[in-house]
């Protein structure tokens, strides 16, 4: 009968042990390292991302904030051409044209509405846990809260153009046509007291659309300030 003898195994020594427990446990730290390395890679990857992506839309907010500025400028100098009619006699043709030409003013309504695609994934998605300079990140929110302050700003300003519109259809006939001069402009009514509550609206139009020019203007540093702050931070060209 055959005999099968078992192999001799060497016995290994406690330092030998050792060390291939050691080589085990660097090689799990290693990949532990490596694992986490690759994560923050990927978080300052978005990070970076999401910045780049909020200068662009602080860029387009810096131009829309000088055009709607600009535009409730040129309103403010119409409803000041047309107050100037407040005190005029409305039974003389030449008034009446001009009332019926400044008031194409009442009803301009230019309103700032800030591009916030990436504030909003900033908020809503989980995006400012990879803003991790604290300093930005609160500059951000605050920006953030001086938009929701304009849009605040926007609701009397609304109100009282809406107002002033609704009233100027109950003074002017807007069926009147090109050529219709010799209608010499007539007025729905030539009541004195109807005449002075519109120009009553528009004074209070006029007020708010001031308001909303001065509130506009305010958030002009806080644009300026935040892609300066970005763009020196993060070495955005």
């Amino acid at each position: 009968m055959e005999v099968h003898h078992h192999p001799k195994v060497e016995k290994k020594n406690f330092m030998e042990y050792l060390l291939e427990g050691l080589m085990i446990f660097l090689a799990v730290l290693m990949g532990f390292f490596a694992e986490s390395l690759r994560e923050n890679i990927t978080k300052k990857e978005k990070e970076t991302e999401y910045i780049a992506s909020l200068a662009r839309d602080l860029e387009k907010d810096k131009i829309n904030l000088a055009i709607t500025i600009d535009d409730n400028r040129k309103k403010v100098k119409g409803l000041d051409s047309l107050l100037s009619l407040a005190d005029s006699d409305m039974t003389i043709v030449k008034n009446r044209k001009l009332l019926y030409r400044y008031s194409s003013h009442v009803s301009w309504y230019s309103a700032f509405i800030s591009n916030d695609a990436t504030m909003s994934q900033l908020k809503n998605s989980g995006g400012l846990q990879f803003i991790k300079r604290h300093h930005i990140a609160d500059s951000i929110a605050k920006y953030d809260q001086e938009m929701r302050g304009l849009y605040a700003a926007e609701g009397p300003y609304n109100k009282f153009t809406g107002d002033a519109t609704d009233f100027m259809t109950e003074m002017l006939i807007f069926t009147l046509k090109k050529g219709d001069e010799n209608r010499g402009y007539p007025l729905v009514t030539n009541d004195k007291s109807k005449l002075q509550e519109f120009f009553n609206k528009i004074q209070l139009e006029r007020g708010w659309s001031n308001n909303y020019i001065q509130n506009l203007q305010e958030r002009v540093p806080y644009n300026a300030k935040l892609i300066e702050l970005l763009k020196k931070e993060y070495d955005i060209k």
